[in-house]
């Protein structure tokens, strides 16, 4: 009983890395901060394009571009 306890255990924490991991790649936790209008546009224009993150790329051309 011991060991498939153990076994549970172990497959529960795997699991739960698994999940953490993947909210951290989609941007889940610690993502960037959703854009606010044309303020956050201007400031990322100031931003230089190699300091983008892919996240903001997309916000940015979702939020200044497309509207």
């Amino acid at each position: 009983m011991k060991k498939y306890l153990g076994i549970l255990i172990l497959l529960l924490a795997g699991l739960l890395v698994a999940l953490l991991g993947l909210s951290l790649v989609s941007g889940g936790f610690w993502g960037a901060p959703e854009p606010v209008g044309e303020e956050w546009c201007e400031l990322m224009m100031e931003k230089a394009n190699g300091d983008w993150t892919d996240a903001e790329t997309r916000s940015f051309s979702r939020t200044c571009l497309y509207e």
